[in-house]
């Protein structure tokens, strides 16, 4: 039986230029950056407070109940609210990525199809969601359907887009790089929302906004299709001949040699924990509003661009801080910031109040993010970059299957009032495992160097 060789770097792809101030560098750097801004303004509108609201409000079945019309599944004679049923929902499409992320990464490895299966998510997703413009009130089953697939492609074209970034920046400034780009996602998902909700919806209604969402997404994503790196396949012997086994063969023995990428590991389980918490209030937010504020769709739009125009500059600030006193720190006191705001948030006596909590949590939002992905970028060997990042996407998604379903629990005992206190035990776990994370040293003698010692 043949050995492999896992371990030993791939060549630096020929086309990749090795200069930072080189134009296609420039290019390729801005073009991944609106990708950020392209999948944003699906987000904001196909994931989150648009099509959340309009579940909550108009898709989900109603129920008389006591005399009062209630929306959500009952099941059991017990009724599960709406926001409730949206959690699982999103719980459904992490269960998802979770079954195929990394086994993804690890083919786009052996054969060089990172950018392949990048476009391919994207278009695909795109195409889904520009799909529910059908969804009429009521139609909760396709609404489910749809709504699962356009988040799975969604964050498996992530897991591809994220492994750009080693390529793009040397470690040095991978922090500002990919802090620009969660800044170009917040712009461009709070433009999408207002183009969408303030120009359109009045003359196409909310169906038209839903398929303007996934426009933008598949419009401004053709700049990163075209420019993209493309990584050379392995030249390495198969131990299977269906290249899906052979995928699993690859992250088996990922596994099997944790030690050799303990740290990388040991980012992945924090992340994998306290991303849970962080998603969960991000997916649940304008559900939690809808039904425990009683605010209109409205209403929660500007909310949320409250939030998306506070975290640009937060983003950018903690990327150039993370380059400077490295990504960890940034993760930990953003993380400690979570804490304290989430703790709080079932005690606001008021939709102002809330909107100062909110905004107080965009500002770290971006912080922990980009620096989350750029400690990734710092931590994936160049031997199993793609897999790496799959990794990392179900590491974003792993316990997130947790998080809703535990969200949608304490939501139906308790009531929907208390159930975002659900994330903190996950924001706390989390943030403890991070401590024990060492990041490596910085270089800048490279855009596409190996993990470092």
């Amino acid at each position: 039986m043949a050995t492999l060789d896992y371990h030993s770097s791939p060549p630096v792809p020929p086309e990749l230029p090795q200069g930072k101030s080189d134009p296609l560098v420039r290019k390729r750097q801005l073009a991944w950056i609106l990708n950020d801004w392209a999948g944003s303004g699906f987000g904001m509108i196909g994931i989150g407070v648009v099509f959340s609201s309009y579940f909550t409000s108009s898709l989900a079945p109603e129920h008389l109940i006591d005399g009062a019309v209630r929306r959500g599944l009952m099941v059991a004679g017990k009724l599960i609210p709406a926001d409730g049923v949206f959690a699982l929902l999103t719980a459904a499409s992490a269960f998802l990525v979770v079954l195929t992320a990394p086994v993804m990464g690890a083919i786009a490895d052996i054969k060089g199809w990172g950018k392949p299966l990048y476009i391919g998510t994207s278009v695909a997703g795109a195409l889904v969601a520009m799909t529910m413009c059908v969804l009429d009130p009521g139609e909760w089953k396709t609404a489910a359907v749809l709504y699962v697939l356009a988040s799975f492609c969604f964050i498996s074209s992530l897991t591809f887009y994220n492994a750009f970034l080693p390529l793009l920046a040397p470690n040095s400034r991978q922090g500002r790089l990919s802090g620009f780009g969660f800044a170009a996602g917040y712009i461009g998902g709070a433009l999408a929302v207002i183009a969408g909700v303030f120009l359109l919806k009045p003359f196409l209604g909310v169906k038209g906004v839903l398929f303007f969402g996934g426009l933008w997404w598949l419009v401004f994503a053709i700049p990163s299709f075209l420019l993209m790196p493309v990584s050379p396949p392995q030249n390495r012997p198969r131990l299977r001949k269906w290249l899906v086994a052979e995928g699993f063969v690859r992250v088996g023995h990922t596994f099997a040699n944790i030690k050799t990428y303990r740290m990388l590991f040991l980012f992945l389980v924090a992340f994998l924990i306290y991303s849970n918490g962080i998603d969960t209030v991000i997916n649940v937010s304008p559900a939690w509003t809808t039904e425990v504020l009683k605010v209109t769709g409205e209403q929660n739009t500007l909310i949320f661009l409250c939030v998306q125009f506070v975290a640009m500059p937060g983003a950018i600030l903690c990327g150039f801080l993370a380059d400077k006193f490295g990504n960890k720190p940034v993760i930990i006191v953003t993380l400690m910031i979570w804490c304290v705001l989430v703790t709080a948030t079932p005690f606001v006596p008021s939709i102002a109040a809330f909107v100062v909590v909110a905004c107080g949590l965009g500002l770290v939002l971006g912080g922990v993010q980009s620096s989350s992905r750029a400690m990734m970028a710092r931590l994936a060997p160049a031997e199993i970059r793609n897999e790496a990042f799959g990794f990392f996407s179900l590491s974003g998604k792993a316990v997130s299957i947790v998080g809703p379903v535990f969200y949608s629990a304490v939501s139906t005992i308790m009531g929907s009032k208390w159930a975002v206190i659900a994330v903190v035990p996950f924001l706390v776990v989390g943030l403890l495992i991070m401590l024990k994370v060492k990041e490596p040293k910085a270089s800048t003698t490279s855009l596409a160097s190996p993990m470092e010692s």
